[in-house]
């Protein structure tokens, strides 16, 4: 994938107008958590200090510069919606049994699943509490029912696992509960915290489901196209866990290795590893991962259009700009 000029140092380079105030939310997590008892802030420190894109809580902030910007009141919100990403994380590493997340011990690989579970679930509490500190009740509505579309897409995700036929419709809506329906959340409370009016809050929700889709989509090719080194888990993780993912799709349409894929497909059950090592090389071989990324920027380009309706400014270019990173990211 081409990099974009100004890209190369991450994406809290293409923050902009926030870029110095969510490092203070930065700092703030760190601090918050360390509050915390031992017990659950132990793994919960050890996941943020492997590093992260905090895009969740930039778009918070981004989505309030287009409007009025009052930190203080976005600090909470921006905490809230770090925590709801971080707790889901602990909770997917147990679904998928995963044992390294960002290059590290996966909590449930340090604690065991019921340990994980539960340091899951004292996150979600705090991030709802971290919430209520906006003294707005819609802001922690927003940002429940996210959590609650999540946890229902996930449901709906267990029952289709090894079920490689799965249409392109059922993918989009599974990636839309996983991660677009939580980034349209954090745009919603930006805009409105910073008190953007319908039209305008519309608008930037729906530039963070599309950003979310086409990140997604984008995540799902490089677990496929990148190394274990660059993305910090195993490659071939979406298939060897036993879902198909945009870029097998696409390859299973391919005359020249769809064929093949079906062999080890059609049996819908679970691979060994030396399956689903195949199954990557020949996805790999594909013109499937080229498709999805198409695919991606397409839905990039059409969360670039919705910005038009706030008008020009900084936050709006690094909104934009944000879109342009998120599938051309090699991280």
């Amino acid at each position: 994938m081409a990099g974009v000029e100004g890209l190369e140092a991450g994406p809290h380079a293409i923050f902009g107008p926030v870029a110095a105030d969510l490092e203070k939310i930065e700092a703030g997590l760190r601090r918050l958590i360390e509050s915390d008892p031992d017990v659950v802030a132990a793994p919960m420190t050890d996941l943020f200090a492997a590093g992260g894109k905090r895009i969740r809580p930039a778009l918070v902030l981004l989505a309030a510069r287009c409007g009025s910007y009052d930190l203080e009141k976005l600090t909470p919100a921006a905490m809230a919606v770090e925590l709801i990403h971080a707790a889901t994380l602990v909770h997917d590493d147990v679904i998928d049994r995963a044992q390294v997340r960002r290059g590290r011990p996966t909590v449930a690989a340090q604690l065991g699943d019921e340990a994980a579970i539960v340091v899951g679930d004292f996150y979600f509490a705090k991030a709802y509490e971290q919430a209520a500190f906006t003294d707005s009740p819609e802001a922690v509505a927003i940002l429940a029912r996210a959590v609650m579309d999540i946890c229902a897409g996930e449901v709906r995700q267990q029952a289709i696992r090894h079920r490689y036929d799965t249409d392109v419709d059922e993918y989009m809506r599974r990636i839309e509960a996983k991660t677009a329906t939580l980034l349209a959340a954090c745009c919603d409370i930006g805009a409105l915290l910073g008190g953007l009016d319908r039209p305008k809050r519309s608008a930037i929700r729906a530039y963070g489901r599309l950003l979310g889709l086409a990140f997604q989509i984008a995540d799902d090719v490089l677990d496929y196209e990148s190394s274990e080194d660059e993305i910090g888990k195993p490659i071939g993780h979406d298939i060897a866990e036993g879902f198909a993912t945009l870029p097998l799709m696409m390859a299973l349409e391919d005359d020249g290795v769809g064929g093949k894929l079906w062999q080890l497909l059609e049996t819908h059950r679970e691979l060994t590893e030396a399956e689903a090592h195949h199954v990557v090389e020949l996805v790999r071989a594909s013109d499937g991962p080229t498709r999805a990324i198409e695919r991606a920027r397409q839905l990039a380009s059409e969360a670039r259009r919705e910005l038009e309706t706030l008008g020009d400014g900084e936050a709006q270019a690094s909104l934009a700009t944000l879109a342009t990173y998120v599938v051309s990211r090699k991280l």
